[in-house]
């Protein structure tokens, strides 16, 4: 640092300022992103919409044609309707000349009409007679209607109830009373010897019933089984989307400290299957500066250290945490590659606390604390120094010894 003096401390603001803007253009780039998709959704929305539009066009105006090829059909019925008019007025005028011919007619009938009064007199105690022998068989009517009332059929299951048939007076008359006798005790010999169980109807219906609740049962664990299965699909799709989310800005991420690091390299993460990321895996892939690509697992301790460190610092990024614990990171990494971990740690991670296992001095050098660890009479003891305020007595020592 001392000799790099004020030329590397102009380069090192110039660094930090180019990475402010970088930071700022991504985040604009993502919100401009965000604002197409949006637009093309919106977009698709208003051509469906105006597709919807062209249909409802093209209805209105088959209704049109048929709104106005109705309007035909009732001008041609209106012109029937004027014309039967017509006809009814003539209808009327010899309807009027038919009636002066009635009202003759009527004067010979109401002469009659006093001839028929005087045969009336004799009907009447002919109807006399007749109404009381009607009042005795309308009682007799009333008192088998209320036997027949309490007649009822045995319902069958899956045949409809058939109600008991009323004779007319012409079917009445046409039955033979010893025939039927007859039949009947033909069918009463034949229920005793059949003798059918009725209650296994009431048994089946209680069979029935517990079958559809039983069937009810199932359609609700099939719906409430549906309503689990899209929930676990939603849920499978919220953790792919917020994987692939944090997967895309962790790769990013992790090009751009990559290359810091070792100032000009280059590192990619790749999904194994591109479908299902949790099944396969991830391929962490890495270019260092003038040499070809290659798997992590086939590169130098050195150059696995700084990949590594990279991939932690990205995730540091993307999720940060409060505290690191790395135990001897540089012990493969030479002058240089140390140099720039230990200013990178020092530098742009202010919101983490780093506990790092070092013997290098250009790491430990950058601590706010020194944590020693020895031995003195088989016992481990430490002891914390704080560098600042140690070398601030150093240089009053320096400043007057000269």
């Amino acid at each position: 640092m001392d000799i790099g003096g004020s030329k590397m401390n102009a380069a090192q603001s110039r660094v930090n300022a180019i990475q402010s803007q970088i930071d700022q253009v991504v985040g604009q780039i993502t919100k401009a992103s965000v604002g197409v998709k949006t637009s093309e959704r919106n977009l698709k929305k208003a051509e469906d919409k105006l597709a919807s539009l062209y249909d409802e066009i093209e209805e209105n105006k088959e209704d049109v044609k048929n709104l106005e090829a109705k309007l035909g059909e009732l001008e041609v019925e209106a012109t029937k309707v004027m014309e039967a008019y017509q006809e009814s007025q003539d209808t009327m005028r010899e309807a009027v000349k038919a009636l002066d011919e009635v009202n003759k007619e009527l004067a010979e009938l109401e002469e009659e009409e006093n001839k028929i009064q005087k045969e009336v007199v004799d009907v009447k105690a002919d109807l006399d007679r007749c109404q009381n022998l009607m009042k005795e068989n309308q009682a007799k009517l009333k008192h088998w209607k209320k036997e027949l009332s309490h007649l009822t059929l045995t319902p069958i299951d899956r045949q409809e109830v058939e109600e008991l048939q009323t004779l007319s007076e012409e079917d009445l008359d046409g039955i033979k009373v010893d025939e039927l006798k007859f039949q009947i005790t033909t069918q009463e010999e034949k229920l005793q010897h059949m003798k059918p169980n009725m209650a296994a109807i009431a048994e089946y219906r209680k069979k029935e019933e517990l079958y559809l609740q039983r069937v009810a049962e199932l359609d609700q664990i099939t719906e409430f089984r549906d309503k689990q299965r899209k929930y676990h699909e939603d849920l499978r799709k919220q953790r792919l989307d917020e994987f692939m989310s944090g997967f895309s800005v962790i790769t990013y991420k992790l090009k751009e400290m990559y290359q810091m690091i070792t100032l000009g390299g280059d590192a990619e993460l790749e999904l194994v299957d591109s479908l299902d990321p949790f099944s396969e895996g991830i391929v962490f892939s890495v270019r260092p500066p003038k040499k070809s690509w290659k798997n992590i697992s086939n590169l130098s301790g050195g150059e696995k250290t700084l990949s590594s460190l990279a991939l932690v610092f990205a995730l540091h990024h993307f999720k940060p945490t409060p505290l690191y614990v790395m135990d001897e990171i540089d012990a493969a990494l030479d002058f240089k590659n140390v140099s720039i971990v230990a200013n990178y740690i020092k530098e742009r991670t202010k919101n983490a606390q780093f506990i790092i296992i070092s013997l290098r001095n250009n790491m430990f050098e950058l601590a706010d604390r020194l944590v020693g660890i020895y031995k003195t009479d088989n016992c481990t003891k430490s002891v914390t120094i704080n560098p600042n305020k140690l070398a601030i007595p150093l240089q009053e020592v320096d400043t007057n010894a000269a």
